[in-house]
């Protein structure tokens, strides 16, 4: 049902041009849109649903006949008549080279990857994948032996909505909170996580970030994922450093992109990225980017239809 009627919702926004609208102020402001997406796979997940090869073709296809699609390095390049589009996808997830990569290539377009160093060198993902994949895996009844201070959310039906929601639930629950403070509730979840069998996401290598830093641009994620507004300026530098060090010693490459994690940050950390030279500081804000500033906006790409997603791309969940 709830499908059914982001359906006919979308549907609607087209009947009454929406899209043309929004693709005209666009232009008329000289607006950037850079688009957050994560992973592009045909294998599901209802708990976080990755976005279907398929749609992520449909979407290019699109951005292509509108847009002049670009990396951040190239913005200067830009000269044509189409407003700007950049594809920045975060975490580095192996399934981007297995489904995103070539549809990529077949558009003749490229993408901004934004790395977490700590799980290159660990093959491991980050901890609320890892919590998907156990998710995903398990039965309703072992996921609802999960018991956090202060969540009291339940995963009431085995649908693909209920799963969803209770998903978005206790990430963004954990999320809120600092590294020290999560670990200390993680005790009790890694008890229940021990009693299921599932397969973790696989990431990049090292050797495949130097295999796509040929074309693509590559960024980080910092160097641990830790929501960056609930720790300290101190944990923050050195997390910091950790990133320029691996860039530096380990892939050869500038650091010129930080993407904060969880779209979560304090104003003196931009201050600080500025000072050691960040050229391009990725938010998340569902709001558009503007030319030339340093400090960007993305919009969250999700969704199974090239109709919604084309509407995000455009702006249609822009926060006012």
């Amino acid at each position: 049902m709830r499908e059914k009627l982001k359906s006919t919702y979308y549907f609607l926004q087209t009947i009454l041009r929406k899209d043309r609208r929004l693709l005209h102020r666009i232009k008329r402001e000289n607006l950037m849109v850079v688009l957050n997406l994560h992973q592009v796979s045909p294998h599901e997940n209802a708990f976080w649903p990755p976005l279907h090869p398929v749609v992520f073709d449909n979407l290019l296809g699109f951005l292509k006949d509108n847009f002049e699609v670009t990396l951040f390095r190239d913005l200067a390049k830009a000269t044509g008549s189409m407003p700007r589009a950049i594809l920045s996808f975060d975490d580095g997830y192996y399934n981007f080279i297995e489904y995103a990569l070539p549809i990529l290539d077949k558009h003749g377009v490229s993408a901004n990857m934004n790395i977490i160093p700590a799980c290159v060198e660990s093959g491991r993902p980050i901890w609320n994948i890892q919590l998907y994949d156990f998710l995903n895996a398990a039965p309703r009844s072992l996921v609802n032996e999960i018991r956090l201070p202060g969540f009291s959310y339940k995963l009431e039906n085995n649908n693909s909505r209920d799963k969803l929601l209770y998903g978005l639930q206790i990430s963004r629950f954990l999320k809120q909170r600092s590294r020290t403070e999560r670990r200390e509730m993680g005790h009790s979840l890694e008890n229940v996580m021990k009693k299921g069998e599932f397969s973790l996401t696989r990431m990049m290598s090292r050797d495949d970030v130097d295999d796509i830093a040929e074309k693509c641009q590559i960024g980080v994620h910092s160097y641990s994922h830790e929501s960056m507004e609930f720790e300290d300026n101190a944990f923050f530098a050195d997390d910091l450093e950790k990133c320029r060090t691996y860039f530096g010693d380990e892939l050869k490459l500038p650091l010129d992109t930080y993407a904060f994690p969880n779209g979560s940050f304090r104003d003196e950390q931009v201050e600080t990225l500025r000072a050691c030279g960040i050229k391009n500081i990725l938010l998340v804000g569902e709001d558009y980017a503007k030319n030339g500033e340093d400090v960007i906006r993305r919009f969250t790409i999700y969704g199974p239809s090239i109709t919604e997603t084309k509407f995000q791309a455009l702006g249609i969940n822009k926060k006012i």
